[in-house]
């Protein structure tokens, strides 16, 4: 998606099918996405869809409301409807590593830190010279 401007931010933020906007996406309201896809499998052309919901179309990219409408559609046929109902973004993330505090591990907590790194090293080693070996 292309940058919108801050006046094409609050047009669309007007429409009732637009739930958020970011620098990088627009959310739509999933009751508009369900709506939309099921008028395109009856044949719609996706511009038509997005016009007729107020969402105006030349604010974005030319095959915009298409490159939505096939991902939207897709989403809808391998999971269903409600697949569209909830933003998943994110779930099944495990989010970033915690960092460990070394200062609170036991010494022998750290030699066995060392000896994993020290057999790690070893068979990139070996991986390195089989490589060599192989050329």
């Amino acid at each position: 998606m292309h940058e919108l401007s801050e006046q094409q931010r609050r047009k669309l933020l007007e429409n009732p099918n637009v739930e958020k906007i970011t620098e990088k996406f627009i959310q739509y309201s999933s009751s508009f996405k369900i709506k939309a896809v099921e008028r395109y499998l009856r044949g719609d052309h996706p511009d038509q869809i997005f016009t007729d919901a107020k969402i105006p179309i030349n604010f974005f990219e030319k095959q915009y409301a298409r490159h939505c409408l096939k991902r939207w559609k897709k989403k809808y046929e391998e999971e269903g409807a409600e697949s569209l109902t909830n933003d998943r973004r994110g779930t099944g993330s495990l989010g970033r590593p915690k960092n460990e505090n070394l200062d609170e591990l036991t010494y022998e907590e750290l030699q066995a830190i060392i000896e994993i790194q020290r057999g790690v090293i070893e068979e990139l080693k070996k991986q390195k010279a089989l490589a060599k070996k192989k050329r």
